[in-house]
């Protein structure tokens, strides 16, 4: 069951970035987007105080599910089909997913490696270690490195209302 949840959850990740006819999106011109000190602001304005850095996140939701934050890091990856996410480097070769609220908004697709602040909801999910090895074995992987498996592994998401490229 828990398997059929991680790839149903791929596979909206993957149709997410598909083209949407009804869905009006801000390219990286002049739609939608402002001019900010220090950066071009996609969605909502982001108030200068309370950021945090992106390899924080772990410790901000160490004894919670969800929480509302401001990050700063490093965009690891953007969807290069519409813009419609980006993956933030949150250290340890971890990422958070970030999606944008009411897919109010895009990103251009050549910021990957530039600086940027969120704020939104993030929120971490809890992958057993019996949904790891499922998944690996889905995947073909080898039965040495699925008995390897041997801890639960938390996966970040977060939902932006405002991003602010540096």
């Amino acid at each position: 069951m828990k398997r059929y949840l991680v790839l149903i959850s791929a596979m909206l990740i993957i149709a997410s970035c598909q083209n949407s006819s009804n869905t009006q999106k801000a390219e990286s011109g002049n739609n939608g987007i402002m001019n900010a000190v220090g950066g071009k602001v996609f969605g909502n304005k982001i108030a200068n105080n309370d950021i945090r850095n992106a390899e924080s996140l772990s410790i901000a939701l160490e004894n919670k599910d969800k929480k509302g934050l401001k990050l700063e890091g490093k965009v690891d990856a953007v969807c290069q089909m519409t813009g419609c996410w980006l993956n933030m480097d949150i250290g340890h070769g971890e990422t958070v997913h970030v999606t944008f609220k009411d897919e109010a908004f895009t990103m251009p697709k050549d910021i990957a490696g530039r600086t940027a602040v969120i704020e939104g909801v993030a929120s971490k999910e809890i992958i057993t270690v019996d949904e790891l090895k499922k998944a690996a074995k889905a995947e073909g992987k080898p039965q040495v490195e699925i008995d390897a498996i041997t801890q639960a592994k938390a996966e970040y998401y977060f939902e932006a209302e405002g991003v602010t490229i540096k």
